[in-house]
């Protein structure tokens, strides 16, 4: 297949997929076999991935909306009368492509659909319609190119023409049976019968999802209580959705919506429910005002490890945990990964930049239990940096002041700060009493940002006094106890934007200890060490007397490229729908992923070669970079208050504590958190697996799935 004049813009997203066709429906399909869904981006791919493949699809996402125009080209391939203004406004401002049944066309534009537009638009023929989205929509792709369109503009004024012309949302026909009296019913009585009706109706797969959503609407819309009162639109809405929830995969929004209507208005209508027809359920509508459980602590099972996959570092970084993890009291493979990190940062102060200038200087936290033996990587970084020559690297190890950070930089360029306890200089630089630790954190967030150029410090009368930094290369790693470090953060500190530049690594208990190795620090460790620290990239005077001012160019692959690209565009997405908290820590998520690309490619460099960043090093630094700063926003919620989503997650983790280690069906968390919406009940869990708080498992019960969700912690009381 010939995808060549699909548009560069589209090719270069990570939003790509296969089809089938199952009895006459177009299924989404990972590259993998599995089936892929266009409301979940871990199962898209690149392009690349499946260019010359004969079925692929794309997904509908900002900045584009897609319209689709079914069946019409008549047997002549010539458009049907209906279509002509349509077409008419959005060539010039639309990629279009002939569909793959050969009888419709499909425009992608840059625009936005007016709120309240509905998605769907019926002309009367067979089959004959146009259909608009703008988010979360399956887009097949043929390649075949209607007449000239062959590139995305700015289609807003054709979109909202469209949309005001034929998709505006009209008021569905009330259905034909007895009036609805009081538009808001008591949670006493039929909204209970309802939601304890659509609770017992199980989830369904694709082939026969539809009718069961038509079913289910027709049978709400049929209940009254002994008033002759029935559910509101909204509440069939939202019982519906839920169940959805447990379909694999649920139906896609507009599917839904058009069941739920159709339901109330079409086939033959059901008789009308009275109370005796269904036994009334007594649901505990009191979960959102539970307080959290006082105290809780990890069960066995999952412990919130870091997956093992991303422990996995090729090079220099993995030899160097390998060697700690072989020579430590207590092994802490978290710590091990965030100390080698730390290190690799410092071998490569002021040699490597990305295309985009990045450089490689990190903030590295290492949390893990007292007495945990989470002073070996802070140790064994100071004893490489010696054995390889350049033990001037090695900085102090407490901060006294802003100005001590000033001065030691302006006498060493490259400079490691390891710190313990680092939570008590957290508190410290909130205390406004002691203005001279107040400024750490200004100067800190200055310093990170500051390793491509010149940084001035702060202006004295005497000008003589003022510190000039040339390309400041600060590299801090820190250690502390888990539950002083989070409970020294307040809601001000994680929206300043330290913590945020931070990579946080936590060791989630003690672990057994060891009779350690007495190895000498591999040969090849210190040579690689050396190699990097010694390195010249610059040329003439100028690289000896401004060190770090001439970095060599690292590049990246296409893959590799795309891959963070797209990850820059999803994060810049994400902070903007966030609450200020959420939004501070992943406003730095993107440039925190392109320094650990760099520096896993550089990890890789043995000296024969010079690296590239390659799609597993991009991969990589976006998976690992991910899952801590879900993790970071996880303990935010959970330590720091004032987050609406943090309570949320809070009170859900409280429910599935009450029966710890047993499983909860989704039917079962929906009775008990009425007053959630679908979207936020399933952000929650997302959260709390991701997390390792909750587990899900998909079970066989009468021959059909199930999908339970279990607490992986308990009280103290237990």
């Amino acid at each position: 297949m010939d995808y060549s004049r699909v548009p560069a813009e589209l090719t270069a997203l990570r939003r790509w997929m296969l089809w089938e066709d199952r009895r006459g429906n177009k299924v989404p399909i990972q590259c993998t076999g599995s089936l892929a869904k266009s409301n979940d981006p871990d199962t898209w791919n690149d392009f690349a991935a499946v260019d010359g493949r004969p079925k692929i699809a794309t997904v509908v996402e900002a900045p584009y909306t897609g319209v689709d125009l079914d069946n019409c080209l008549d047997e002549s391939g010539n458009l049907r009368v209906w279509a002509l203004p349509i077409v008419a406004r959005l060539i010039g401002c639309s990629y279009a492509e002939v569909s793959p049944s050969g009888r419709g066309i499909k425009f992608l534009t840059r625009a936005r659909k007016p709120e309240g537009s509905t998605c769907q638009h019926k002309f009367g023929g067979e089959k004959e319609q146009v259909e608009c989205y703008d988010h979360g929509r399956f887009w097949t792709v043929t390649g075949e190119v209607y007449g000239d369109c062959e590139t995305i503009g700015d289609g807003q004024q054709a979109i909202d023409w469209l949309c005001g012309e034929y998709l505006t949302s009209k008021q569905p026909e009330a259905a034909k049976r007895g009036p609805v009296r009081s538009g808001v019913v008591s949670d006493d009585g039929l909204l209970k019968r309802a939601t304890a009706y659509a609770a017992e109706v199980p989830g369904v797969l694709e082939g026969g999802r539809q009718a069961a959503a038509f079913s289910l609407s027709g049978h709400l819309h049929a209940m009254t209580d002994h008033d002759g009162r029935r559910l509101t639109p909204d509440q069939i809405a939202d019982l519906v959705a839920e169940w959805n929830s447990r379909n694999l995969p649920p139906l896609e929004q507009v599917e839904l919506e058009r069941a739920v209507v159709n339901g109330g208005s079409k086939g033959t209508p059901r008789a009308d429910k009275l109370p005796p027809e269904i036994p009334q359920v007594d649901v505990d509508l009191s979960f959102l005002d539970k307080p959290r459980p006082a105290a809780v602590k990890p069960a066995a099972g999952p412990d919130h490890k870091l997956p093992s996959e991303l422990l996995q570092i090729p090079g220099l970084i993995g030899d160097v945990m390998a060697y700690n993890l072989r020579t430590a009291h207590y092994p802490l493979p978290e710590l091990a990964l965030a100390g080698a990190i730390a290190l690799m940062s410092v071998l490569t102060g002021g040699k490597v930049v990305d295309k985009g200038r990045t450089r490689t200087n990190l903030f590295v936290l290492g949390l893990a239990p007292s007495g945990g033996g989470k002073d070996h990587s802070r140790k064994l970084n100071r004893l490489i940096l010696r054995a390889a020559g350049h033990g001037e690297t090695v900085g102090p190890e407490r901060i006294g002041s802003h100005a001590g950070i000033i001065a030691t930089m302006a006498e060493q360029w490259l400079t490691l700060f390891q710190l313990d306890e680092i939570s008590h200089l957290v508190m410290a630089m909130q205390d406004r009493g002691s203005p001279h630790l107040v400024q750490i954190s200004a100067v800190l967030m200055q310093l990170f940002s500051s390793a491509d150029g010149e940084w001035i410090a702060d202006a004295y009368g005497d000008r003589s006094k003022i510190k000039r930094l040339q390309y400041p290369h600060a590299v801090l790693y820190g250690t502390a106890v888990p539950e002083g470090f989070w409970e020294s953060l307040t809601e001000d500190n994680l929206k300043g934007g330290l913590i945020g530049r931070c990579l946080v690594f936590e060791s989630p208990r003690y672990v057994d200890y060891q009779e350690p190795s007495e190895d000498e620090i591999p040969q090849s460790i210190i040579d690689r060490a050396r190699w990097w620290l010694d390195l010249q990239t610059g040329t003439g005077n100028l690289a000896d007397v401004v060190p770090g001012a001439h970095p060599r160019k690292v590049d990246r692959d296409e893959q590799a490229q795309q891959r963070l690209h797209q990850h820059t565009l999803d994060i810049s997405k994400r902070r903007m729908t966030e609450d200020p908290t959420r939004s501070a820590i992943w406003s730095r998520a993107a440039e925190k992923t392109h320094k650990l690309a760099l520096l896993f490619a550089c990890s890789r460099c043995n000296g024969e070669c010079w690296p590239t960043i390659r799609l597993e090093d991009a991969d990589r630094a976006i998976r690992l970079n991910n899952w801590l700063t879900r993790r970071m926003l996880l303990a935010a919620d959970r330590h720091v208050s004032g987050s609406e989503f943090g309570r949320l997650v809070n009170q859900m983790r409280a429910l599935l504590i009450e029966r710890p280690g047993e499983p909860w069906t989704l039917t079962q968390i929906c009775r008990r958190t009425r007053k959630l919406t679908p979207r936020q009940r399933q952000d929650v869990l997302q959260t709390l697996i991701q997390s390792g708080d909750v587990v899900q498992e998909s079970v066989e019960v009468n021959s059909r799935t199930v999908v339970h969700y279990r607490s992986t912690e308990q009280t103290d009381g237990n």
